[in-house]
């Protein structure tokens, strides 16, 4: 209790620094003479922070709700929350998000007819998807456990606020096409913040778990309603001034063209999280809760790629069209410094994995949780190859050879998970996840090659024999001497920086780039 009110304390004293950060980023930021880099440095880094901050506040209610409601009750809302916020939202999307800023990065003038017909779209799918998702519910009811009346309600709440998430979906994109991502990230800070605090207090008042489960899914529809006004808002004022529309003929080809982005990201949601709907299914909501446990450490990770490479985007796209030679430069040096952060990643948790349980949930989901987490990290640094990748072979668009990777993970996840979860539970579905990458990257391969594009092998073979042998170390080191975790994981950490900075791999344009917004900001603030 003692720690949980020191959290909504800091959290609440978080609310006045928001009156301060529009007036300051006036105040600092000039786009007219920002460079490229420096856009791309912004663009990136900005929505990087806010995600921090909100992962960090998500993490801070996962403490305390996977112990309010423990591991049945946490397995039962992770399952409807797994429906809805990704295969549904993913199908509502209908790869809208990457065509609009494509689209509206090349043409910015068409940029509010996109934004208008986008929104349309996403409403019609969310009004057919919504009735077709109860159906199959209601028809599953005697294959899977059954849904208790608390998780029942949960889901209605979350397929109504499909509604308003493809509105911000929308409108987030619009912001991203002009290359204007810390209006999202401002966005993403705020409505991080209310639904803390009132989730907190949702929990509190509320008796029991299943009252608990739906209201925490009426907190996420509240917040998501929010979070589309106040981008459509923004968007209105700062963009420019668009509603929605039928354009019958642009609709049919973002239909068109955006169906096989649909099938790569529906492809990529099935193999990444189908192992949470089979384990439902053989182990129950206890063990599900386990592994959701671990995730929600692994969603930490997960916060730097999508907006590295949303960041990216735009650039891959115009060099893409107009400058196609140095496309495979420009992804050679974001997998190679993005890999370097994907090991930092492995190591810590790797090493810390009982601890970073312990702290999120508590003895209840040890040490099953934490077995899962220490093998699930593992495939972090696949996936952020792939990331960058995958909108490489977009801007380029071979959108297909995608749709035929991601379909051959989704058969080698569904069937080693069907084969392995039964017998070896929460901890298969983990190493299955890393095969499921593996199995990408050897799909795409040839059509890398035969693009031009290429992986920078020397990076990638220093940061994981690095890596690995930090942690080799680590591991010997901490029986040998019996020295706390958190120690050995500093000291390995220490280390994989020095080879880091030693390999070179650091961009010096990059660097430099960094070094002048340090002194810009030094002489705005006088320092």
């Amino acid at each position: 209790m003692r720690n949980t009110t020191i959290f909504i304390i800091a959290t609440i004293a978080c609310l006045p620094l928001l009156l301060l950060m529009p007036r300051w980023w006036r105040r600092w930021w000039n786009e007219d003479q920002a460079s490229h880099t420096q856009r791309f440095l912004k663009n990136s880094s900005l929505p990087i922070i806010a995600n921090l901050f909100g992962k960090v506040l998500d993490l801070g209610f996962a403490a305390i709700t996977l112990r309010a409601l423990g591991p049945t009750a946490s397995g039962a809302w992770s399952f409807v929350a797994l429906i809805t916020s990704m295969y549904l939202v993913t199908i509502v999307n209908w790869g809208l998000n990457d065509l609009a800023v494509r689209e509206a990065a090349i043409n910015p003038q068409k940029a509010p007819n996109i934004f208008g017909v986008s929104v349309s779209m996403r409403w019609l799918i969310a009004a057919v998807v919504t009735p077709l998702t109860l159906l199959g519910i209601w028809l599953l009811r005697d294959v899977m456990p059954p849904l208790s009346w608390g998780t029942q309600l949960a889901l209605v709440l979350l397929l109504i606020h499909l509604w308003p998430a493809g509105a911000a979906a929308a409108a987030s994109a619009s912001f991203q096409a002009a290359q204007r991502m810390e209006i999202p990230a401002l966005v993403v800070v705020i409505t991080s913040l209310v639904r803390t605090i009132v989730g907190i207090g949702v929990v509190w008042w509320l008796p029991d778990s299943e009252s608990r489960i739906a209201g925490m899914a009426a907190v996420a529809l509240a917040t998501t309603i929010m979070n589309a006004g106040l981008l459509w808002g923004l968007q209105q004022r700062l963009l420019f001034k668009a509603w929605p529309q039928w354009d019958v003929v642009l609709m049919r080809r973002l239909w068109v063209n955006g169906f096989p982005l649909l099938l790569n990201s529906l492809l990529l949601t099935v193999f990444f999280r189908f192992d949470a709907v089979i384990l439902r299914s053989v182990a129950g909501d206890a063990v599900l809760g386990l592994y959701d446990a671990a995730y929600k450490v692994i969603a930490m990770t997960q916060i730097i790629p999508p907006y590295v490479v949303g960041a990216l985007f735009p650039l891959l796209a115009q060099r893409a069209a107009h400058q196609p030679e140095l496309l495979a430069p420009l992804v050679a040096r974001a997998i190679g410094v993005l890999q370097w952060v994907a090991w930092f990643g492995v190591v810590i948790v790797t090493l810390m994995a009982d601890e970073l349980i312990w702290v999120l949930g508590g003895n209840a989901y040890l040490p099953g949780a934490a077995h899962a987490l220490r093998v699930l990290i593992w495939y972090l640094p696949l996936s952020y190859t792939t990331g960058v990748l995958q909108y490489a072979l977009i801007a380029i668009q071979r959108q297909k050879t995608i749709t035929l990777a991601f379909a051959v993970g989704t058969i080698v996840n569904i069937g080693c998970n069907l084969v392995l979860i039964p017998r070896y539970g929460a901890v298969a579905a983990a190493a299955v996840t890393i095969a499921t990458e593996v199995a990408l990257i050897a799909t795409i391969w040839p059509t890398l090659r035969a693009a031009g594009l290429f992986l920078p092998w020397r990076t990638l073979m220093t940061a994981s024999g690095g890596a690995i042998g930090v942690i080799g170390v680590g591991y010997v080191v901490r029986q040998w001497l019996q020295l706390p975790a958190i120690g050995v994981t500093i000291g390995a950490v220490l280390v994989l920086m020095v080879i880091a900075f030693m390999s070179g791999t650091l961009d010096n344009t990059l660097m430099m780039q960094v070094q002048r917004l340090t002194h810009r900001i030094k002489t705005r603030f006088g320092r």
